[in-house]
Parts: structure tokens; sequence; C-alpha cells
């Protein structure tokens, strides 16, 4: 495992790693007040956060690209409750959920996943999109409002078979 020292990290009885992650330059994790479980060869780009208040599952072989942004918890933003702990707390109503990347899945760069996802195997999402609902999987995605852009290739899942058998 690799972590860079620039990394910051709150909640580590929380958080369960996998081998083989890397965690680069500025990349905050927030997981005192939730968990966070990180699978096998997970690659998380500078910038990257994850605040997983509510509960984090990152599968194997996932990469979080540059400037992503993982909230398990959003604020009501329509005027029927406080958005912040000001006057009292008890008068929020966040959205909240836990997200769930499964095995393969890349996020672009500077993307946003909101509480409650499901991210599906194989599933990559672009650059700059807003991802608000479960995507299946090995599917391309991209926008916003995110849109099922394509198809992608399952060819990635049966090379890491082979290099977890060690003919690779």
């Amino acid at each position: 495992m690799r972590v860079s020292e620039d990394a910051t990290i709150v909640g580590l009885a929380s958080i369960d790693l996998g081998s083989n992650i890397r965690i680069d330059s500025n990349v905050v994790i927030l997981s005192r007040r939730g968990w966070l479980k990180v699978g096998d060869n997970v690659h998380l780009e500078p910038a990257s956060s994850i605040v997983a208040h509510h509960g984090v599952s990152i599968g194997d072989y996932c990469t979080l690209s540059h400037g992503v942004r993982l909230f398990t918890a959003s604020a009501d933003y329509s005027g029927e409750s406080f958005h912040n702990v000001f006057p009292d707390g008890r008068y929020q109503n966040p959205r909240v959920g836990a997200i769930n990347l499964e095995n393969h899945v890349i996020i672009g760069g500077n993307s946003v996943v909101m509480p409650g996802v499901n991210v599906g195997e194989g599933a990559a999402v672009g650059a700059l999109s807003f991802v608000r609902s479960s995507l299946d999987p090995w599917g391309i995605y991209g926008g916003n409002p995110i849109k099922r852009l394509g198809n992608r290739s399952t060819k990635i899942r049966e090379i890491a078979v082979q290099i977890e058998a060690g003919r690779l």
C-alpha cells in the first residue's frame, strides 16, 4: 500500500483496506461517523474525497480519478428544513445513503457521486459527471444529467483473473 504523506484520513478504526492500494496527494477520507471498505488494487487519485458518514464500499480494481467526490449525505435544498446545523441540527433533513462501487469501476475526474448510489461492476463514468442514481454494470456513462453512452468491454475482468492466477 502506498499512501501520500499529504493525504488526510480521519476515522482509521472504521476503514478496512485491501491490498495494493494507492492513495495520492490531497486525498481526503472522512469515516469517523461511518465506514469505508476498499478492495484490492484500488487507486484514489489526487484531490479526490470520500465522505463515508453513511458507508462506502469500493470494489477491487477501481479508480477514483482526480477530484472525484463521494458524498453519503447531502443537505435538503428545498427550504423545508435547514441545510446546516444552525440554529439546531434537529431541523435538518439530509438525504443519506451508502455508496457502493462494484469491481472494475472507474469514476472520471471531478465527477460527483451522491448518497445511496450503486455503480455496477465495470461501469465507467466520464469526467465532470453527476451521479445521483444507480448505474448498470459494464456501461459507459457521462454528463449531467448522466446518460448511458455505450457499452464497456469486460476484457479487464478476464485480465484480472489471469493476473490473480499467476498466468500474467
